[in-house]
């Protein structure tokens, strides 16, 4: 518990949570049933493994990911931070704690544009996971995911004629020039792609398979 002690305020500031309350068993917060067992469970080791466990349905679209939680998750702290209840991952990455935040699962009915294994994400683990200080690297939250056609992207119009920005939203970015998009001018095929601000895009990649990768590069940088 000493880092806990010492260093959480100041790993929460660095991290953009200053704002950040960890909550306890006395608060009187309603808090989804899954999560309660973070204010009961003393056990670190006991609580991470839970936490870990219930990533299991993605362990086989996110093995990179699993496999890091299972490595360097030093605790996970239920929060409430600008007025909403959060889910605080505190990574030990190189004696540097890094943090990922993960929302609350939701039922908003604009989930419906997701794919299938993605909704259940965000239907059952968070609605969005992402690493705090980019706010990328990771799932955006449903608010946030937004159509390609209502940014202004200032590329030539052949790339922003090669697809219907219409139909493509990204879910994902990553801190930089890359957004992770899905593609839905064919509703029941949907397509993934890489959306560049500064190149072409990247067509038909296997959606899970950069998540998982950009996601080890949140965790490990």
């Amino acid at each position: 518990k000493q880092y806990f002690i010492m260093n959480i305020d100041s790993i929460f500031q660095e991290n953009n949570l200053s704002e950040a309350r960890i909550l306890s068993v006395s608060d009187e917060i309603k808090i989804p049933e899954t999560w309660s067992f973070l204010l009961t469970e003393e056990n670190k080791n006991k609580k991470k493994a839970l936490v870990i466990e219930r990533w299991s349905d993605f362990s086989t679209l996110l093995p990179k990911t699993l496999h890091l939680l299972d490595e360097l998750l030093e605790d996970v702290f239920l929060v409430v931070h600008q007025q909403q209840i959060k889910m605080v991952y505190l990574l030990l990455v190189d004696e540097e704690y890094v943090l990922y935040v993960g929302n609350m699962p939701t039922t908003d009915s604009h989930i419906a544009i997701l794919p299938d294994k993605l909704q259940h994400f965000y239907k059952h683990l968070h609605n969005g996971w992402f690493e705090n200080i980019s706010g990328g690297l990771g799932l955006l939250p449903l608010e946030k995911v937004r159509f390609l056609s209502q940014s202004e992207w200032g590329l030539p119009q052949e790339i922003l004629q090669s697809i219907d920005l219409n139909k493509t939203y990204y879910v994902l970015h990553n801190g930089g020039n890359g957004f992770l998009c899905i593609n839905i001018e064919d509703k029941e095929n949907p397509k993934a792609l890489i959306w560049w601000t500064n190149d072409t895009p990247k067509m038909d990649i296997d959606f899970w398979n950069y998540l998982d990768s950009w996601i080890e590069i949140g965790l490990s940088y």
